[in-house]
C-alpha cells in the first residue's frame, strides 16, 4: 500500500479503528476518549505503521472536530507511538530492530527486580495465580493460540510485579509492555521456546514460593535474556507466509 490512500482505502483502513471507538462512545468526543481509541489500535496492531493519516480524515472519521485530534496526536508523538510526516500528516510509528533489543535490556532489568521483590513478599495466592497462567499459556501454544499466549505471558509477568507489591514497578512494567504488544511476532512462536519458557516460569515460581530472592532474581533475568537470544535469531529469519 502507498503512504497516500484514497477516501474508500482509508475507510476500509480505518473500520477497526472506527470499531474501538464505537466502543467508547460513552466518554463522546473527548480528546482523551480520541487518544485511547487510537492508543488501543496501534497498540493492538488495528493501525499499522504505512499510510499516512491527515488530521482531517481522522477528525471525519471520528465524527469529531480537530482539536480533540489534534490534542491526541500530540500525546501519541510524546509516547513515540506516531510520527509527523510534514503538516498535518502522521502515520504509526515504525519500530526498529535496535529498539526492539533496547526494550528487552530494560525487561531483563524490571524483570530481575520484580521477581526479587516478589521472593519476599509473594503470597501461597499469588503463586498459584501464576502457575494457572503458565498452564493456560501451555494450553494455548497446544490450540496455536498465540495471541492467547503472547497475551498471558505479559500477563504472567505483570503478575510477578503485582506480588511484589510495589505500584511503581507494576506501572514501568505495563509501560515496557505496551511496546511489546507491537512486536510482529512473539518469541513463544519460536520452535520449542513455548515449552523452554513454561519451564523457565516454573523454575522462577519455585524460587518465588521458597522466598529463595537471589534464585528468583537470576531465574527472571536469565529467562528475559533467553527471549531476547530468540528475538535476535527471528530478526534474521522471515516469518512464515
Amino acid at each position: 500500500m502507498t503512504s497516500q490512500v484514497s477516501k474508500q482505502a482509508l475507510d476500509s483502513l480505518m473500520q477497526p479503528v472506527v470499531d474501538i471507538w464505537e466502543q467508547r462512545r460513552t466518554r463522546g468526543g473527548s480528546s482523551d476518549a480520541v487518544y485511547g481509541t487510537l492508543r488501543e489500535a496501534i497498540l493492538s496492531k488495528a493501525l499499522t505503521p504505512g499510510p499516512q493519516l491527515a488530521e482531517e480524515d481522522l477528525a471525519r472519521m471520528f465524527g469529531v472536530s480537530r482539536t480533540p485530534i489534534r490534542e491526541a496526536l500530540l500525546r501519541l508523538e510524546a509516547e513515540r507511538l506516531v510520527e509527523r510526516q510534514g503538516g498535518r500528516r502522521i502515520s504509526v510509528a515504525r519500530i526498529s530492530a535496535a529498539e526492539i533489543l533496547e526494550i528487552y535490556d530494560v525487561r531483563v532489568a524490571l524483570d530481575g527486580l520484580s521477581a526479587e521483590l516478589a521472593a519476599k513478599r509473594a503470597t501461597p495466592p499469588d503463586v498459584a495465580q501464576l502457575r494457572w497462567i503458565n498452564n493456560q499459556m501451555v494450553i494455548g501454544g497446544q490450540a496455536g493460540d498465540y495471541t492467547r499466549v503472547s497475551a498471558l505471558s505479559l500477563d504472567f509477568h505483570e503478575w510477578v510485579a503485582k506480588a511484589s507489591a510495589n505500584s511503581f514497578l507494576l506501572t514501568q512494567i505495563r509501560v515496557v509492555h505496551d511496546r511489546v504488544r507491537r512486536f510482529e511476532r512473539t518469541t513463544l512462536q519460536h520452535p520449542g521456546r513455548l515449552n523452554s519458557a513454561a519451564n523457565e516460569h516454573e523454575l522462577l515460581l519455585d524460587a518465588i514460593a521458597a522466598g529463595d530472592v537471589e534464585r528468583a532474581t537470576a531465574a527472571a533475568r536469565d529467562h528475559m535474556l533467553n527471549a531476547k537470544r530468540i528475538r535476535l535469531a527471528m530478526a534474521e529469519t522471515p516469518p512464515p507466509q
